[in-house]
């Protein structure tokens, strides 16, 4: 067999073994080493000190930091 060719196998090989390894193992090492639960409620509420952005029947709805709303985004489907 050319050497060559066994060298371009080997490499396809290889690198096949490690694209399966890391979507097998991917989201285990995930699951295992993230800081947050894997089961968590939706975002209903996030805000910072110059906004806050609040999830509000069909949509979002984004505040500014007196409470003044300035933007929606209408949830339409």
């Amino acid at each position: 067999m050319n050497e060559s060719r066994r060298q371009f196998l080997k490499i396809i090989l290889v690198g096949s073994g490690a694209v399966l390894m890391e979507k097998i193992l991917g989201p285990l090492y995930h699951r295992f080493f993230s800081d947050f639960p894997a089961k968590s409620d939706p975002l209903t509420k996030t805000s910072s000190s110059n906004f806050r952005v609040a999830k509000e029947g069909g949509g979002l709805a984004i505040y500014d930091s007196s409470g003044e709303q300035i933007f929606q985004i209408d949830d339409e489907a």
